[in-house]
């Protein structure tokens, strides 16, 4: 379970003019998720003293092909579990972190910053960081309407 997610740098810069971006019709949006550093902290939470695996991140966005701009986050986030730390921290540092962690800190990792990511896409005038959900009304065929014998 994620106790905290703390943002510590953020750096976005844009290469090209909010004209010249206008004009690629294909541009490559590449992310890269580093998870890092893992160390046990003992935290105050709401339910007492807690130890935690306190693990580093960076999150870039990366506009490429053209080379436009980039967005790049760093941070770090306390993860609990009643399982022994100290061992999975020794299987992350042997290079065998569990999957489900590393699975569970980056979609935490990358839902708290997709918000974010997407505001300071449109103020440097670079496209949408992460797909925003197209809406398509379509017209429904109405069916024979039936009685539906509920009285309430």
């Amino acid at each position: 379970m994620i106790l905290n997610f703390q943002l510590t740098t953020v750096e976005s810069k844009n290469y090209s003019s909010a004209e010249d971006i206008r004009k690629y019709k294909n541009i490559n949006i590449n992310y890269d998720v580093n998870l890092k550093n893992p160390s046990i902290v003992v935290e105050k939470t709401p339910f007492g003293e807690k130890s935690v695996l306190r693990v580093e991140y960076s999150f870039a966005i990366n506009y490429l092909s053209p080379n436009i701009g980039h967005i790049r986050f760093e941070g770090l986030s306390d993860y609990f579990s009643e399982e022994d730390l100290k061992s999975l921290k020794e299987k992350w540092d042997s290079g065998n972190a569990p999957g489900d962690v590393q699975n569970e800190l980056a979609n935490s990792m990358v839902a708290n910053l997709a918000p974010l990511a997407l505001l300071l896409s449109k103020s440097l005038g670079l496209p949408p960081s992460m797909p925003v959900p197209v809406i398509n009304f379509q017209q429904v065929q109405k069916k024979k309407e039936e009685p539906t014998y509920y009285h309430g």
